[in-house]
């Protein structure tokens, strides 16, 4: 099974230390502004700030797989991206590019709950070095963006049963990814050993704290259906 590496970077991080509070301040003015400056451009221009986004995107990969090289030697157990928020960012950069209503669902579902998660309770033992910390926040802060941009630009709301098909979709993955981690030796999605996060979402050992996401992440979507459905009663009514 893959453990953290110690080092002294992720040694001196605390939950909440004037670091932590200084990329959440800074994820969530990216989070608000970002969406609403994309809402102001011109119909003719808001292709390209979807590019832009998607090229934010690609980049940040390619300077975090390059960090990680850096650091330690790239492997199958460690560097796939089947963790939640890994997918999730490349499910709603897809969403935001096709604006599919399945891929806009668990984008804004899954991918903006987990990725909020996330930024209040880091995984500090998984992060290396000062770069890794940069690419964490801003990887989690664009899903969040990417999932807004689709609501507050291109006016997507979610559709009945959203977050029954999430859920579902969600449970299924974990059979394709439980069979990589048993050939890999791996702990993707976090469903075959506890991680090492300080999180008030996480009760009990195996298998018990994964049931405790699971009603944790449920209520989370639940409370973000209500402002989806808000504007569908509202977009209702106008039409």
């Amino acid at each position: 099974m893959t453990e953290p590496i110690p080092s002294e970077f992720n040694e001196s991080l605390r939950l909440f230390d004037n670091l932590h509070l200084c990329a959440l301040f800074i994820s969530l003015c990216c989070i608000i502004f970002i969406p609403l400056l994309g809402r102001m451009l011109p119909k003719s221009k808001k292709h390209f700030g979807v590019w832009v986004l998607v090229l934010f995107a690609v980049v940040q990969e390619i300077f975090d797989y390059s960090n990680r090289a850096s650091f330690r030697e790239l492997s199958l157990a460690r560097d796939l991206p089947l963790n939640i928020c890994n997918f999730s960012l490349i499910i709603a950069t897809v969403s935001l590019i096709t604006r599919n209503r399945y891929c806009f669902e668990f984008s804004y579902f899954i991918g903006a709950t987990a990725a909020l998660q996330s930024l209040l309770t880091p995984g500090f033992s998984y992060i290396y070095n000062q770069a890794d910390y940069i690419m964490f926040f801003f990887q989690h802060a664009l899903i969040i963006v990417l999932a807004l941009w689709n609501v507050f630009v291109d006016g997507m709301i979610t559709s009945k049963n959203a977050i029954l098909r999430t859920m579902i979709f969600l449970n299924l993955m974990v059979l394709p990814v439980g069979i990589i981690n048993w050939f890999v030796d791996s702990n993707y999605m976090y469903i075959c050993e506890k991680p090492l996060v300080e999180s008030p979402f996480l009760f009990g050992e195996w298998p018990w704290y994964i049931l405790s996401l699971e009603v944790v992440g449920l209520l989370m979507m639940l409370i973000a259906a209500i402002p989806m459905t808000m504007a569908s009663r509202a977009r209702s009514l106008n039409n």
